[in-house]
Protein backbone atom coordinates (compact mmCIF):
# COMPACT_ATOMS: atom_id res chain seq x y z
CA UNK A 1 0.00 0.00 0.00
CA UNK A 2 2.52 2.14 0.76
CA UNK A 3 4.38 1.57 -2.18
CA UNK A 4 1.09 2.42 -4.45
CA UNK A 5 0.62 5.49 -2.17
CA UNK A 6 4.57 6.81 -2.95
CA UNK A 7 3.68 6.34 -6.60
CA UNK A 8 0.59 8.16 -6.44
CA UNK A 9 2.39 11.53 -4.50
CA UNK A 10 5.52 10.94 -7.49
CA UNK A 11 2.65 10.99 -10.29
CA UNK A 12 1.10 13.83 -8.34
CA UNK A 13 3.74 15.64 -8.08
CA UNK A 14 5.19 15.34 -11.81
CA UNK A 15 1.70 16.12 -12.87
CA UNK A 16 1.30 19.16 -11.09
CA UNK A 17 5.03 20.55 -12.12
CA UNK A 18 4.41 19.84 -15.77
CA UNK A 19 0.72 21.79 -14.95
CA UNK A 20 2.88 25.03 -13.15
CA UNK A 21 5.41 24.45 -16.46
CA UNK A 22 2.39 25.12 -19.45
CA UNK A 23 1.00 27.72 -17.21
CA UNK A 24 4.27 29.39 -17.16
CA UNK A 25 4.68 28.74 -20.88
CA UNK A 26 1.02 29.81 -21.78
CA UNK A 27 1.47 33.21 -20.16
CA UNK A 28 4.92 33.75 -21.52
CA UNK A 29 3.44 33.39 -25.19
CA UNK A 30 0.28 34.94 -24.94
CA UNK A 31 2.38 38.59 -23.46
CA UNK A 32 4.43 37.65 -26.67
CA UNK A 33 0.85 37.17 -28.95
CA UNK A 34 -0.09 40.80 -27.37
CA UNK A 35 3.15 42.34 -28.06
CA UNK A 36 3.21 40.69 -31.28
CA UNK A 37 -0.60 42.04 -31.98
CA UNK A 38 0.42 45.82 -30.81
CA UNK A 39 3.24 45.79 -33.02
CA UNK A 40 1.28 44.79 -36.30
CA UNK A 41 -1.14 47.23 -35.36
CA UNK A 42 0.86 50.27 -34.59
CA UNK A 43 2.75 48.97 -38.23
CA UNK A 44 -0.53 48.90 -40.09
CA UNK A 45 -1.51 52.80 -38.75
CA UNK A 46 2.03 53.88 -40.25
CA UNK A 47 1.09 51.94 -43.35
CA UNK A 48 -1.92 54.09 -43.53
CA UNK A 49 -0.86 57.18 -42.97
CA UNK A 50 1.98 56.39 -45.90
CA UNK A 51 -0.63 56.02 -48.10
CA UNK A 52 -2.39 58.98 -47.29
CA UNK A 53 0.41 60.63 -47.65
CA UNK A 54 1.06 59.08 -51.03
CA UNK A 55 -2.39 60.14 -52.20
CA UNK A 56 -1.98 63.75 -51.05
CA UNK A 57 1.60 63.39 -53.13
CA UNK A 58 -0.20 62.25 -56.31
CA UNK A 59 -2.93 64.89 -56.14
CA UNK A 60 -0.33 67.22 -55.53
CA UNK A 61 1.96 65.76 -58.27
CA UNK A 62 -1.27 66.45 -60.68
CA UNK A 63 -1.69 69.98 -59.88
CA UNK A 64 2.28 71.18 -60.46
CA UNK A 65 1.88 68.79 -63.54
CA UNK A 66 -1.17 71.97 -64.94
CA UNK A 67 0.03 74.71 -67.44
CA UNK A 68 -2.19 76.81 -65.11
CA UNK A 69 0.11 76.27 -62.04
CA UNK A 70 3.83 76.41 -64.15
CA UNK A 71 2.05 79.47 -65.23
CA UNK A 72 1.01 80.71 -61.66
CA UNK A 73 4.68 80.08 -60.35
CA UNK A 74 6.48 81.47 -63.37
CA UNK A 75 4.59 84.91 -62.03
CA UNK A 76 4.25 84.97 -58.54
CA UNK A 77 7.94 83.53 -57.57
CA UNK A 78 10.30 84.33 -61.39
CA UNK A 79 8.18 87.71 -62.09
CA UNK A 80 7.50 86.96 -65.66
CA UNK A 81 4.67 87.76 -67.53
CA UNK A 82 3.03 86.87 -71.16
CA UNK A 83 3.90 88.31 -73.98
CA UNK A 84 1.53 92.35 -74.36
CA UNK A 85 1.25 92.58 -71.08
CA UNK A 86 2.15 95.08 -69.46
CA UNK A 87 3.03 95.71 -65.40
CA UNK A 88 1.56 97.94 -63.17
CA UNK A 89 3.83 99.18 -59.96
CA UNK A 90 1.57 99.98 -56.77
CA UNK A 91 3.99 102.70 -55.36
CA UNK A 92 1.81 103.25 -52.16
CA UNK A 93 3.77 100.36 -50.52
Amino acid sequence: MQKKRRINLILLFLMSGLLVYFVITYIGQQEEINKIENEMKALQNKIEKEKELQEELLRQQDIIETDEFIEKIAREKLGMVKEGERIYIDMDQ
